[in-house]
């Protein structure tokens, strides 16, 4: 079985999709009829570009003592032999390596060849992948190889499909086209969809009198929203089969680019990607986190439906994991027991849910453990319509074995964690871990 964890990256002001104060939400209505079954529609499969699996050099594989198996360590560059049977969690701003001079990272492509070797070589691997700026392609800063769609778009193009209002695609044309790319009406440039201010300031620049860097900033920008449009007007194609059909088209889009990031074998195997399903303020309304829009009222139907055709539909082709949630409160252990009882029914078969929990954080690294509240969470978790066999509870935040009695530290916490049966997330290196074990 997998395991897993996360690690959030910021993005820099601005560059999170967010609403424009002048914009009018979506009007939260309710469809006549109910959405049409899933088994009725045919959903045209998005294009996949699968790079496939690098082979890894055997003297790059490690193996960690039995002892140590339900560690989830941190993953870093360059790549060096790491442990072939724990899991890691990867930084999407570390994977794109040190910007040059005006902030430009290297391509997308050469990124995510490095996130393909390193998951090749080791038990799993955890990406945060989950909103326009948080994911491994920089949607302005590098040339993007498979840019995600945040599922938030999904969810507006279902509550407008619920509310039978027609949807309008983001700007798209050649990347050459000065001319139809220029505009002054950020709402109108994005159609339906929330806006980015980021990408909308960088798309719209001439390149007929930028330099050199700035040139190759626009051209990015212009790709990205290429990328967006194309998955946007999949879902605008669907939308006269109803709010269901338009879920669909938009979740085949987000999984389609896993597959042509990682690779299928990759996805399946390795990569776990995570999503903020419960976002706090800051990760809504600053990095477009969630399936919600700030400042939008989304209708709570499509809100359900999306959660539900997204999630599943990732689940079909990898684990994925999902956070976060304060198990001192009994709503957010309600909220949690719902998803599971959705996405991984008792007697399903399939991949499994990661469940990212703990005792009260920031959602920045610092808080309290979930340890407290685990057994009789998953004492709930047996009781209610739920595999067991398919979920796997990661506490945060990390445990931090450092300094001179790190050593105690990390032995006293695996011990601690193996009585629970839960991974435990450490803020080590392959290295760090090696030296810690052999001391």
């Amino acid at each position: 079985m997998l395991l897993g964890a996360c690690t959030s990256v910021t993005p820099p002001p601005g560059e999170a999709s967010k609403p424009s104060p002048t914009r009018s939400p979506p009007v939260d209505e309710t469809p006549s009829a109910a959405p049409t079954p899933a088994s009725d529609l045919t959903i045209r499969s998005p294009p996949v570009d699968d790079p496939g699996t690098p082979t890894v050099d055997p003297s790059e594989r490690l193996d960690a003592p039995a002892r140590y198996e339900g560690l989830v360590l941190r993953a870093a560059l360059p790549i060096r032999a790491r442990y072939a049977n724990l899991v890691y969690e990867g930084n999407n701003k570390h994977f794109r390596a040190e910007p040059d001079a005006a902030g430009l990272f290297r391509s997308g492509d050469e990124t995510a060849a490095d996130w393909r070797r390193f998951a090749a070589g080791v038990g799993g691997l955890v990406v945060l992948r989950d909103s326009l700026f948080s994911q491994q392609d920089h949607p302005v800063a590098q040339r993007p190889r498979a840019l995600m769609m945040s599922p938030s778009w999904v969810t507006v193009a279902v509550a407008q499909t619920l509310a039978n209002r027609p949807l309008t695609a983001p700007r798209s044309a050649p990347i050459d086209d000065d001319a139809a790319w220029a505009g002054t009406d950020i709402n109108a440039y994005f159609g339906s969809f929330p806006v980015s201010e980021r990408l909308f300031g960088d798309a719209t620049r001439p390149l007929a009198t930028a330099d050199a860097s700035a040139r190759l900033q626009i051209q990015n920008a212009r790709v990205s929203m290429q990328m967006l449009a194309a998955a946007a007007q999949a879902m605008i194609d669907a939308a006269p089969r109803g709010a269901e059909a338009v879920a669909q088209a938009g979740a085949e889009w987000i999984a389609a680019s896993d597959r042509s990031y990682f690779g299928a074998e990759l996805r399946r195997d390795k990569i776990i990607p995570i999503f903020v399903e419960n976002p706090n303020e800051h990760e809504l309304r600053d990095e477009g986190k969630g399936l919600g829009v700030w400042g939008w009222e989304l209708a709570p139907q499509a809100l359900a439906i999306t959660r539900r055709v997204v999630y599943g539909r990732r689940l079909l082709d990898g684990a994925l994991a999902v956070e976060r949630y304060d198990l001192r409160f009994e709503a957010e252990q309600d909220r949690a027991i719902a998803l599971l009882e959705e996405l991984v029914p008792r007697d399903s078969s399939g991949h499994p849910l990661w469940l990212w929990v703990n005792g009260g954080t920031d959602g920045h690294g610092k808080g309290d453990p979930a340890v407290p509240y685990i057994k009789d969470f998953q004492a709930k978790i047996a009781a209610a319509n739920i595999e067991v066999s398919r979920v796997v509870l990661l506490s945060k935040p990390s445990v931090r074995p450092w300094g001179a009695d790190g050593k105690q530290v990390l032995e006293t916490e695996v011990d601690r964690y193996a009585k629970l049966g839960i991974p435990l997330s450490v803020q080590l290196q392959t290295q760090q871990l090696q030296k810690l074990i052999a001391d």
